[in-house]
């Protein structure tokens, strides 16, 4: 049976740690500061990446940046679709964010681009249609 965009997030929702949807769906990324160091990152971790403290909390992400690199992925895990861009936004708030890049042509593509927060289908998994976070060029 073909998933739609209702169902898709009733089987497989997105929410987690790193992510947040709205009930419209609206995508919201999580990442982590540190109390004791003011290290910001992303994913959010248990401990601070810089100096080990236990002492973090989460914050909300900016939902939109600029691209940093990108490159196009031909080999992927099982079920993935490819070809795909990856590449790094940096967000402000000196977090930098590892994600698909989709909507957009990779030769269109260039560095410092202003992009925007969305979510994407990456591939099937053994539990159907897998969708993460992504980002794509901004609008206007």
């Amino acid at each position: 049976m073909a998933q739609t965009a209702e169902n898709i997030h009733e089987k497989y929702p997105l929410d987690g740690a790193a992510l947040r949807l709205a009930t419209d769906g609206t995508p919201t990324l999580i990442g982590l500061e540190c109390a004791d160091c003011g290290t910001r990152a992303f994913p959010p971790a248990p401990v601070c990446p810089e100096c080990m403290s236990e002492n973090v909390r989460d914050f909300e992400l900016p939902d939109s940046g600029s691209l940093y690199t990108w490159s196009v992925v031909h080999v992927a895990p099982k079920g993935w679709n490819v070809p795909y861009i990856a590449g790094y936004v940096d967000l402000p708030q000196s977090v930098r964010v590892f994600a698909h890049i989709v909507g957009v042509d990779a030769a269109d593509l260039e560095m410092d681009m202003a992009v925007t927060l969305t979510t994407t289908v990456v591939g099937e998994g053994e539990n159907g249609t897998v969708e993460s976070y992504a980002f794509t060029p901004a609008k206007g």
